[in-house]
């Protein structure tokens, strides 16, 4: 449901694996505003996505009652701070609003 600290799965494991997720889908998702859902876009991307292997999505399927805002929320995230530089660093992560 989105309970995994991918920042230290990342740190153990990140160079053998890929991550996907990992946003709650109900306290975020489902229940939080349009701006903490691309918040927390923007954190799971900054904890696990530097140097691939991550793909941002939510930790579950999301309920049918889902805001389409917050849905959209977390694609502005990917677009906006998930696109990776040549080197393969992830400039836009580093800003967490």
């Amino acid at each position: 449901m989105g309970d995994v600290d991918l920042a230290e799965v990342k740190r153990a494991r990140g160079d053998r694996i890929a991550l996907m997720g990992n946003l709650h889908t109900t306290e975020v998702m489902l229940h939080g505003s349009a701006e903490e859902v691309f918040s927390a876009g923007v954190a799971a991307i900054r904890d696990a996505g530097e140097g691939g292997g991550f793909v941002l999505s939510t930790g579950d399927q999301c309920g049918r009652d889902t805001p389409d805002g917050n849905l959209l929320s977390l694609v502005r995230a990917a677009e906006e701070r998930g696109v990776y530089a040549a080197d393969g660093s992830l400039p836009g992560a580093a800003d967490p609003g």
